[in-house]
């Protein structure tokens, strides 16, 4: 893990321990951190994925059964994580901290090859995901 990742992931984690603070004084629970969904074809809707199951994949070897699911960093409800009301994703840029980053695309081997992570988050959560940066704040499309 090079030196930026490393940053970048201290920050992430930072920022999900404030997140979680002032939330669960504001809207306790009518939020969720890095829940994790995954579609279900046959039934044609997102379901979430719990911690434990994702746990169990990971630590068993089977963590290839996640690919195509998405975890936002935070999702705002009123009590059912399947009902989102906002959905926000926190970005944390090496170079150009100034500028709005682009969601990142998927790469070709990937479920949704061709897509962004924001287009994905729209058509899981039927609303427009919103961006959060260090200096920019929240980023609103």
């Amino acid at each position: 893990m090079t030196w930026a990742m490393q940053l970048g992931t201290e920050m992430h984690e930072e920022a999900l321990e404030c997140v979680e603070e002032r939330l669960s004084k504001l809207r306790p629970g009518g939020f969720s951190l890095e829940p994790r969904y995954r579609y279900d074809s046959r039934q044609d809707r997102w379901k979430q994925v719990s911690r434990e199951e994702e746990q169990a994949l990971e630590e068993s070897g089977n963590s290839g059964e996640l690919k195509g699911s998405v975890k936002p960093d935070v999702v705002i409800h009123q009590g059912d994580p399947l009902r989102a009301q906002a959905v926000y994703d926190f970005k944390f840029p090496c170079m150009n901290i100034d500028e709005i980053p682009k969601w990142p695309r998927y790469p070709p081997t990937h479920p949704y090859s061709g897509l962004d992570q924001g287009t994905v988050y729209e058509w899981a959560f039927s609303i427009k995901p919103t961006r959060v940066m260090p200096r920019l704040g929240v980023i609103h499309e």
